[in-house]
C-alpha cells in the first residue's frame, strides 16, 4: 500500500505518472559529500542497488544518509530511492521538456535521466556523479 501511495505521488511530482516503466540502461553513480565518497549507487538488469564506500566507512565525520543507516548493508530495490528520485525534475516543467527533446532522451530512462539532471540538489549538499568520471576527479584527473 505505501510503494503505491509513494508511487502515486513520485509520479505526480515526476510528471512521469503512476504506471511509467523504469527503462533504465545499466549505469554506476558516486555519491559524494565534497571530496569524500559516500556511497555507490547502480542499476543493472536486477534493479537498483546501493553501498557506503569504503572511505566513508573509514571515517567517522559524516554520519550515515538518514534512508540508509546501515553502512554495511547492500540496499536493493526495483524503483530508485526517493532520495535519488528528487532529482529528476519534472517533465512537466517546459525547460525540462525541451531539454528532454533536444538531446532525444528518454524521460523512462532513469538512470539517463539522473546523470543529466541529478549531479546536484538543492535538497541535500551531494553531488552524484557517474562513477567514471568522479574516479577522474578523485584521481585529481
Amino acid at each position: 500500500m505505501l510503494d503505491k501511495i509513494l508511487r502515486h505521488f513520485r509520479g505526480v511530482s515526476s510528471g512521469r505518472g503512476e504506471e511509467s516503466i523504469d527503462r533504465s540502461t545499466d549505469a554506476v553513480f558516486l555519491l559524494l559529500y565534497g571530496k569524500l565518497p559516500v556511497l555507490v549507487l547502480c542499476h543493472d538488469a536486477q534493479g537498483w542497488r546501493m553501498f557506503y564506500t569504503k572511505e566513508f566507512k573509514a571515517q567517522k565525520k559524516v554520519k550515515p544518509l538518514v534512508p540508509f543507516p546501515e553502512i554495511d548493508k547492500e540496499y536493493r530495490s526495483s524503483e530508485l530511492w526517493p532520495f535519488f528520485a528528487v532529482r529528476i525534475p519534472s517533465i512537466a516543467r517546459p525547460e525540462v521538456l525541451r531539454t528532454v527533446q533536444a538531446e532525444n532522451l528518454d524521460y523512462d530512462d532513469v538512470a539517463a535521466m539522473l546523470n543529466r539532471f541529478g549531479r546536484k540538489s538543492i535538497a541535500d549538499p551531494f553531488e552524484l556523479k557517474p562513477k567514471e568520471e568522479a574516479d577522474l576527479a578523485l584521481a585529481g584527473g
